[in-house]
């Protein structure tokens, strides 16, 4: 029976709830959807990721992922998901491999996604099944700190993942161009929740994090023990500089904030610095951006792109008198940004409509005009 592009109406709600079937397997269900909504004939998609066990220590972890696979759910894709695991034992790989395969036998899914490159790419595309292959940074961009060998044995697997994938997604225009051999593929940002972040009261939530109501603040996320990678240094001394020029300035670093309550950052803080040395399409970005928080970066990832006609923020080099001069230029007025009206696009059920999109092309569905735009150059 063939696909169609029919969307799932606006007014219909579901129940969603994720059940654990096997170690590192989740399958959705009970899902109630408008009966005149549902597609002709629904499209399973088995959502491959190494991120789930990783959650139990750091709650932050992946959570860009779920986020997508539950807005896919909203847009009426049935989802199953699979943990890769973090493991980098050959014999623990394969093993893992075996056990996708035996649930790929069992579910027969149309399409397999997997949410990353090297190894979770590598085993998404030896399945037998259609598949799509999401590259996000770090899994074709060079990382300090991580031996070079074990790198570039991760950019081997990701690009041989690009190769044998039936479609394959990146983050940011920059991803596509350093892929090796394939040279088409779609540009599709990781979307951001519009409803959890959104502009609200300053001093309220400086009240509810104990803040002071008074100070400037500049807000940092060094992502966990990431301090090198994330620019602290470089953060730290344009904040010398800044406070130079505006003593009462005041930097709050954070790290590993449970997710739901980074909305409470963004509303309390002035200016968000972001200084990291790799990134795909960074969603501290955009989340920021959706709550109106000015932002000084530097040019990494697809920040020039999404701050290009945002006001106040800067894309400023790596030099910590420029970085500093522009926090400073920000703090002295205070003023929100236009942030939200330039990431609205971003949400997730318009990504989750153009993800759904490339499965549509993939199996066979309908011409879509929205998705050609998004192909990258052949």
């Amino acid at each position: 029976m063939p696909y169609t592009n029919q969307h799932v109406s606006k007014n219909s709600e579901s129940t969603l709830s994720l059940s654990s079937v096997d170690e590192g397997i989740a399958v959705s269900s009970q899902v109630g959807w408008d009966e005149q909504a549902i597609p002709a004939r629904e499209i399973h998609v088995l959502v491959v990721s190494n991120h789930w066990g990783v959650k139990k220590q750091c709650s932050p972890a992946g959570v860009f992922v779920d986020r997508q696979v539950n807005s896919l759910e909203n847009v009426g894709v049935r989802i199953t998901t699979f943990d890769v695991g973090t493991s980098l034992s050959l014999s623990q790989c394969f093993k893992k491999w075996l056990k996708l395969r035996r649930l790929i036998d069992s579910i027969k899914p149309d399409v397999i996604h997997g949410r990353n490159g090297t190894i979770v790419g590598f085993m998404s595309t030896l399945s037998g099944r259609p598949s799509v292959v999401t590259f996000c940074g770090g899994d074709l961009l060079l990382r300090p700190q991580i031996p070079l060998l074990r790198q570039y044995l991760g950019f081997l697997l990701s690009n041989l993942a690009a190769v044998w994938a039936s479609e394959v997604i990146c983050v940011s225009e920059e991803l596509h161009q350093t892929l090796w051999w394939r040279r088409r593929a779609f540009v599709i940002p990781d979307g951001v929740d519009l409803e959890l972040f959104k502009p609200g009261p300053q001093h309220l939530a400086r009240k509810e994090l104990g803040w002071d109501l008074d100070r400037p603040i500049a807000l940092f996320s060094i992502g966990g023990d990431r301090e090198k990678l994330k620019g602290l240094e470089l953060v730290e001394a344009a904040m010398a500089n800044v406070r130079r020029q505006v003593p009462t300035a005041e930097l709050k670093i954070i790290s590993n904030v449970e997710p739901s309550r980074m909305p409470l950052y963004y509303r309390a803080s002035d200016v968000l610095l972001f200084a990291s040395l790799v990134e795909g399409s960074p969603n501290m970005v955009k989340e920021a951006l959706a709550c109106n928080l000015p932002i000084v970066s530097t040019p990494v990832g697809d920040v020039a792109e999404r701050l290009a006609d945002v006001r106040p923020s800067r894309v400023v080099p790596r030099e910590p008198r420029v970085f500093g001069d522009a926090v400073v230029e920000i703090l002295q007025t205070r003023e929100r940004s236009n942030g939200r009206e330039l990431v609205a696009s971003l949400g997730l059920s318009h990504i989750a409509e153009q993800v759904r999109n490339v499965y549509l092309s993939l199996l066979g569905g309908e011409s879509i005009p929205e998705l050609s735009r998004l192909h990258s150059r052949l």
